[in-house]
């Protein structure tokens, strides 16, 4: 079976309420509880994204990271698409794009879907980079919103 190394899917299903989840995912004061160190995030299309991460005691970075983009879709409790773009990462100098869609499963129960795509095949590098961040982020999202902590 040959691994498709262009696109990065995650799912989630968080027991929160769906307002919850897309707040956590699209609220820069929230984000920074599971996501980055600092978090810009312009609610409506158009508007810009910025998040900064650095070295933390629970994670593997190795130096100051930053990604900036642009939302593309901007859709309350349904969708949350932007560019993404690592302003640190001289070697992997392209947007590629980040969509969370939200699916209510009841009152108390979301789930997440995080796509994140736009990368080729020989990237790999940087595709396993961020396929494991997501899988670490994506954790710490479900845990933020049911235990109150990353």
């Amino acid at each position: 079976m040959n691994e498709d190394y262009t696109v990065i899917n995650r799912e989630i299903i968080i027991d929160a309420p769906i307002e919850n989840v897309f707040s956590a995912v699209s609220d820069q004061d929230q984000l920074t509880h599971w996501f980055p160190d600092i978090a810009v995030l312009e609610k409506r299309e158009g508007g810009r994204v910025s998040f900064k991460f650095w070295r933390s005691e629970d994670n593997n970075l190795d130096k100051v990271h930053e990604m900036n983009g642009k939302i593309i879709k901007f859709i309350p409790n349904r969708e949350l698409s932007y560019t993404w773009h690592f302003q640190s990462k001289p070697e992997f100098n392209k947007e590629t794009i980040v969509t969370w869609r939200f699916e209510s499963l009841g009152k108390e129960k979301t789930k997440v879907i995080l796509r994140h795509s736009g990368f080729t095949e020989d990237e790999r590098q940087q595709y396993n980079e961020h396929s494991e961040g997501w899988t670490w982020f994506v954790n710490r999202l479900g845990n933020y919103l049911t235990k109150g902590e990353p």
